[in-house]
């Protein structure tokens, strides 16, 4: 087998398993969200409107897989973003509100990245453990804020003016403590790995 064959076989595998992965995580995250915690929030927590979350699980997978992955993480959670959709979410297929709030929705986190990169002159990633959780909370508060304000422009326009910012900050709680939750859960996670070594 020659190189460039090789190469290439080698960046088909590393595209099709990070794809499966990515979108793997943001399909279970879905499933967490809508199938568990929204009943949950529906039976305890009645104030909050159907569609924001206390706990929005997506978004923490969507900033990790940014942080790591930059603007290819895009493209790798493409099949989950279709799923997703499909069975929880419901945007109709055909109109371009939904593929506009799906470039605020999952573009933002890469944006804020890139920008940082750009500033600090230096890849994110090269950064201490600490310094990368860090990073992640920081950027994915940015991305909250303004992934809120576009979707509500975009989407949610109806929303009567005197509820439109009670509502943007309503998904910016459950964004945040989504990603709160999945690194808490990360994080658990390596101690365990770390520990059984």
């Amino acid at each position: 087998m020659s190189k460039s064959l090789y190469h290439s076989s080698r960046l088909t595998n590393d595209f099709v398993l990070k794809t499966a992965l990515h979108s793997g995580v943001l399909i279970i995250a879905y499933v967490v969200t809508w199938e568990l915690i929204m009943p949950g929030q529906k039976l305890f927590m009645t104030m909050l409107p159907t569609l924001a979350t206390f706990f929005y699980l997506p978004f923490g997978i969507k900033v990790i897989s940014a942080f790591f992955e930059g603007w290819r993480s895009i493209i790798y959670m493409m099949p989950g973003v279709f799923i997703g959709n499909l069975f929880w979410v419901g945007m109709p297929f055909d109109t371009v509100v939904t593929y506009m709030t799906w470039a605020a929705s999952y573009g933002t986190a890469p944006a804020m990245f890139a920008m940082l990169d750009w500033t600090i002159r230096d890849d994110r990633r090269n950064v201490t453990a600490g310094q990368a959780w860090r990073t992640m909370i920081a950027g994915g508060a940015a991305a909250s804020v303004v992934i809120s304000v576009l979707v509500h422009m975009i989407r949610h326009r109806n929303i009567p003016q005197e509820d439109f910012i009670a509502s943007m900050l309503k998904y910016m709680v459950g964004d945040m403590l989504g990603l709160l939750a999945i690194l808490a859960l990360l994080m658990g996670v390596f101690r365990y790995m770390r520990k059984a070594r």
